[in-house]
């Protein structure tokens, strides 16, 4: 919270005069400056204040109400309940359970009504443009910190709107806006216009709802798919849509616009938002470049004109379409509250807009006049708004959920800012939108503020879910960009540049190694993980030479999938050689006496920072663990991030049998099963759509990763799922299902004592003179299916006089199944005996043989596995290289 707090003082800019005070404007547009207390409309203070909304807007909004004296009260839902915003006052309200609580107009009134609280803010998406709720408000007597519900209602009409605009003089798309709702009746009018064209609800905004549709054979789908979403989004009335001619090489320029009860307002500058994905903006700012000042000042009056044309009150967006071809400009729409790109504009006006949104919902007169604020535009440079989503780039931007395992952020200045809704520890859910924050920044020219804007991300640093900061770091790069040569189809157009893989460096695979080595992270010198630890059997014993194996899981990198070896030896007191083997046989990279020195940062083990000194330079990193998943590590160094999984030893995974699901589509992310577009038997080609899923209100299409027949389906339409479920099964993954596990191989050496084939259990496994710190792999593995493998027994710390002993295994009867039990040690003295106890079946009750004792070959520096099976004769495996 240091870091808000630090947001709210500077936002007043004081090196641009004095503040004004509370309630008291120093002028009006177009107007001497006067009483705030004269004309129709008197000056009553907000004294308390509750918070419709969630997040950062939430935060950001408690943020200056606090600073003018108005006691808040927020909202939360059961999801939200630990949440920052329900956290950030002492006065916080319960929804309940329902995660769509937060458009629960009535209830929200009626509390509001219930604890006394006079006004209402209902921060951006949700309420926020329900003329319904605005009058609901006013009729309970409550102030709502917006525009009138009259004036909402005629610009959140997309189709009232335009015909307003067009009255009052504002160009606006050609289009048809009218009551004819039917399929075919709008595709007639599509063709009327030409493709291509714009689907979107007449009630839309942030994207939602909005499709583009070049030809005619795909409009029929892209409608269905645009309504669901608008009513998803908007309910009732989204799925009326209006049917705009789409222009091929649009930017997305937009005009703050602030108007008070007095008549006065103005334009607070223009943003160009044309960096998108799936319609959402991305990265705002201002001014927008590439622009003459003809066609600023001509946006600004427009902006003005379309306010005034509805008796706007209070903070208000007006976004035009430019076309590059042309640079003639279209009025698209008017968001009538406030944008979540509002900070740019602060940044460049040095303004507090919701400080603004108090004054004029108290009646007061606009604080300052178009020639100040233009003024004020002059002097204060360029602004760029980031936001940073929990997505994946690389996979479409999907949207992601989970916990920030671990979070660092930009220092914060005068000139960077950073509105945030979470912190370390909090879950990002996705039952609600997946921005984590927004980052702001401010030079004196726009060169300068992308340059701030990439050093700022790159101190960013996020562990636990995917985000797009990696993406915004390559998109600051551009040239495209920093030449301003932006419009709305920027990422595919600069898909190969922006998504080019990068290169891991040999230095983060060693630093990666000596983290590991040195910190808590992977416990690798207490002598308990078979990960380069020193294991063996009876006493540990120092080894000067650790060997870790890291599998690239990074989507962003060149290397993705391959496995690279690191070797660490330890010269001395922090000193180490470290070796980097890359797969296709070239020569390791050898880094000689290089020193080390690893600190934890955490209590739990899961942060180590890092500072090792290479021949030419010094290097700092922050290794994290994931907790939900002890083998994947992140790397944090020289402001890039490198994702790996520590793997198991090649001769691990082939003695278990282990083998990972193939052909099969799983969940990108917890979602909502919308539809199935194939069935079982299906022979479909790669690319071919699957399923369509919904997931923060958002609809993807899950296509086919490669050609092949559908076996089988695993959700039907309404089934909620998780990250990581399977959807779809290929044939040839079921039939692969089978080969998991297999009890007898050609390289094991059988040793039948004699035992009938169907045990009924397996009771337990004792060794004599073998006392390891703790058992490491024993796994059952169902062979119907291959991919059942869970470790099942319990390890029981053995004594001198009895050896160890795992025992009470969960072992089914009759279930088929294989299991092999795999040391990751290394032999260090004989082993003398294993015994192997099973209990009898009913059946075999009668029979003597109860257990069988044999022994095992003793093996130096190799790993000792015993396989056996349900169903085959008990098997002994020696050398297993």
């Amino acid at each position: 919270m240091r870091s808000i707090k630090r947001t709210s003082r500077r936002l007043r800019v004081p090196s641009l005069g004095p503040a004004p005070r509370f309630f008291a404007p120093t002028a009006t547009h177009g107007a001497a400056p006067s009483s705030s207390s004269s004309g129709s409309s008197p000056v009553t203070p907000i004294t308390s204040l509750l918070i419709a909304n969630r997040g950062e807007i939430a935060l950001r909004i408690a943020r200056t109400a606090a600073a003018m004296g108005i006691r808040t009260t927020t909202l939360y839902t059961d999801v939200d309940a630990k949440a920052q915003h329900a956290r950030c006052t002492p006065y916080s309200l319960s929804l309940g359970p329902q995660s769509g609580a937060y458009l629960d107009g009535p209830r929200i009134v009626a509390l509001a009504r219930q604890h006394g609280i006079q006004a209402l803010h209902p921060g951006y998406g949700f309420l926020s443009e329900n003329p319904a709720f605005a009058q609901a408000c006013e009729d309970a007597g409550i102030v709502f910190v917006g525009p009138p519900a009259r004036a909402m209602a005629d610009m959140g009409d997309k189709a009232r709107s335009k015909e307003i605009m067009t009255a009052a003089g504002v160009p606006c798309v050609p289009g048809y806006h009218g009551p004819e709702q039917g399929v075919e009746q709008l595709k007639a009018r599509a063709r009327e216009i030409q493709f291509p064209v714009l689907l979107k609800s007449v009630k839309g905004g942030g994207g939602k709802g909005m499709r583009i549709v070049r030809t005619e054979d795909e409009f029929e789908a892209q409608l269905g798919s645009a309504r669901a979403e608008a009513r998803a989004s908007f309910g009732e009335g989204g799925e009326v849509m209006l049917v705009e001619k789409y222009v091929v090489r649009p930017r997305h320029v937009e005009v703050q616009v602030f108007a008070d009860r007095h008549g006065n307002c103005v334009a607070l500058g223009e943003r160009d938002c044309s960096v998108q994905r799936r319609h959402q903006k991305i990265l705002e700012e201002s001014p927008a470049p590439v622009l003459d000042d003809v066609t600023r000042k001509d946006l600004w009056d427009k902006a003005r004109t379309a306010a005034l044309a509805v008796g706007y009150v209070g903070a208000g967006t007006v976004e035009f379409i430019l076309d590059r071809d042309t640079g003639a400009f279209y009025f698209m729409e008017m968001n009538t509250r406030l944008q979540v790109e509002h900070p740019v504009s602060e940044m460049v006006t040095g303004t507090d807009l919701v400080e603004w949104q108090f004054r004029v919902a108290a009646g007061e007169k606009l604080p300052l006049t178009q020639e100040e604020i233009e003024q004020r535009i002059a002097e204060r440079g360029a602004a760029i708004e980031a936001r940073i989503y929990a997505e994946n780039p690389e996979k479409g931007f999907f949207p992601d959920s989970g916990k920030l395992v671990h979070l660092a952020t930009p220092t914060t200045s005068a000139d960077v800012r950073i509105d945030a809704g979470f912190v370390e520890g909090d879950t990002v859910s996705e039952a609600y939108d997946g921005m984590i924050a927004k980052l702001i920044v401010r030079g004196r020219d726009r060169e300068t503020a992308i340059r701030k804007m990439e050093l700022a991300l790159r101190e960013y640093e996020v562990v636990g879910l995917s985000t797009n900061i990696e993406f915004l770091k390559r998109l600051c790069r551009s040239q495209a960009f920093i030449e301003g040569d932006v419009e709305t189809g920027f990422i595919d157009k600069w898909r190969d540049e922006l998504f080019k893989p990068k290169h891991i460096t040999d230095e983060a695979f060693a630093q990666a190694a000596l983290g590991l080595l040195g910190g808590r992270v992977g416990k690798v010198v207490d002598g308990t993980n078979p990960h380069g630890a020193t294991l063996g059997f009876g006493e540990a014993r120092e080894q000067s030479e650790r060997v870790f194996a890291f599998r690239v899981r990074d989507d962003t990198s060149a290397e993705e999938g391959e496995v690279v070896k690191v070797a660490v030896t330890q010269r001395g007191n922090a000193l180490f050689d470290v070796s980097v083997s890359r797969p296709g046989g070239s020569e390791p990279v050898v880094f000689e006496n290089i020193i080390s020195e690893p600190a934890a940062l955490s209590d739990s083990g899961i942060k180590t920072k890092l500072t090792t000194y290479f021949a030419s330079a010094r290097l700092d990193s922050t290794l994290v663990k994931n907790p939900a998943n002890e083998d994947h590590i992140t790397l944090f160094q020289l402001g890039e991030k490198t994702e790996l999984q520590l793997v198991e030893p090649a001769w691990f995974e082939e003695a278990l049998g282990l083998k990972e699901a193939a052909a099969s589509v799983v969940a990108p992310m917890p979602c909502k099963i919308l539809r199935n577009e194939v069935k079982e038997g299906d022979v479909v080609e790669k690319g071919a759509a699957l399923v369509v899923i919904e997931s923060m209100k958002m609809e993807t299409v899950i296509r086919s990763p490669q050609s092949g027949v559908i076996k089988k389906l695993a959700h039907k339409e309404g089934d909620i799922c998780k990250a990581g479920t399977v959807l779809v099964l290929f044939e040839d993954a079921q039939d692969a299902a089978g080969t998991g596990c297999l009890a007898s191989d050609e390289r094991y050496e059988e040793a039948n004592f004699g035992m009938r084939n169907h045990v009924s259990s397996f009771q337990y496994l004792s060794f004599k003179n073998f006392y390891p710190p703790r058992y490491s792999h024993l796994y059952k593995s169902r062979r119907t299916t291959g991919h059942e493998v869970k470790s099942f027994a319990s390890y029981l710390p053995g004594r001198k006089d009895t050896g160890t002993r795992l025992a009470n295994p969960s072992w089914d009867r009759g279930a088929g199944y294989d299991i092999r039990f795999a040391f990751s040690e290394f032999m260090t003295e004989r082993l003398d005996e294993v015994t192997v106890g099973v209990g009898l079946s009913r059946r075999e009750r009668g029979m003597k043989l109860d257990k069988q004792t044999f022994d095992l070959i003793s093996l130096e520096e190799s790993p000792i596995i015993v396989a056996f099976s349900q169903t085959q004769p008990f098997t002994t495996v020696g050398d297993f290289a």
